[in-house]
């Protein structure tokens, strides 16, 4: 599911409150019918996976090594991996395309190569549900196709629950089963054919730049009278 808004509506503070990494401005968030504030950051680290828009500070660690610390939830005391552990790491790497690469140093990745590996380290955390803020931020148009398209893979062959906050709306109208439109005078949730439909996209953005096709599905830059 994509969340999408104009800047500054609160996409990043909704998905760091999902993920319990901030407080709350309102309400109350529940997991699994229990406050996410109940919950230990262990055993919500079991739970939800988070890719944020920082990447790691120790790009020193090669590919393997990053993905292996979504096991840190799983491991014991010393962090040593189980026999489990180095499956999963095996079965994310297979999945996400990366044994070629699986020896690499992250400081030898393009930007592209790097998201992909921050997600696999996600989904070696075997959670559930995953939360990504702008998965697509500073890649060119065919990385940021390839990742929103894994994402959807990901979420049919797995049944993981994928949220993600993006800028890039008209991919999204193209790739995700869902999109949550968020807009100060109340926000949307449907399947982008029904967010089509009823004219959700076309009130996003303030008028006079830009405004939104129905029949394409997109938006196009309005040209001056």
């Amino acid at each position: 599911m994509a969340i999408v808004g104009a800047n500054g509506i609160g996409k990043s503070t909704l998905l760091r409150t999902l993920a319990n990494i901030q407080p709350s401005l309102s309400g109350g968030i529940t997991l699994n019918k229990k406050p996410i504030q109940t919950y230990s950051p262990l055993t919500l680290a079991t739970e939800i996976s988070v890719v944020l828009t920082e990447h790691i500070p120790a790009k020193n660690l090669n590919v393997a090594e990053v993905i292996a610390l979504g096991r840190q939830p799983y491991t014991n005391w010393v962090g040593k991996l189980s026999e489990t552990d180095q499956e999963k790491v095996r079965e994310v790497i297979d999945l996400m395309d990366l044994d070629s690469m699986k020896h690499k140093k992250c400081f030898e990745l393009s930007d592209g190569q790097l998201q992909k590996v921050m997600i696999a380290r996600a989904l070696a955390q075997d959670t559930s549900l995953v939360i990504l803020d702008e998965p697509t931020t500073h890649l060119d148009i065919y990385h940021k196709v390839s990742v929103l398209k894994l994402l959807k893979k990901i979420a049919h062959q797995t049944q993981k629950a994928v949220l993600f906050s993006t800028h890039e709306i008209d991919l999204a109208i193209q790739l995700a089963d869902k999109i949550l439109i968020l807009h100060p005078q109340g926000s949307v949730l449907d399947s982008p054919e029904n967010l089509i439909k009823n004219d959700r996209f076309q009130h996003l953005f303030p008028k006079g730049f830009v405004e939104f096709d129905t029949l394409s599905g997109s938006f196009k830059v309005k040209k001056d009278d």
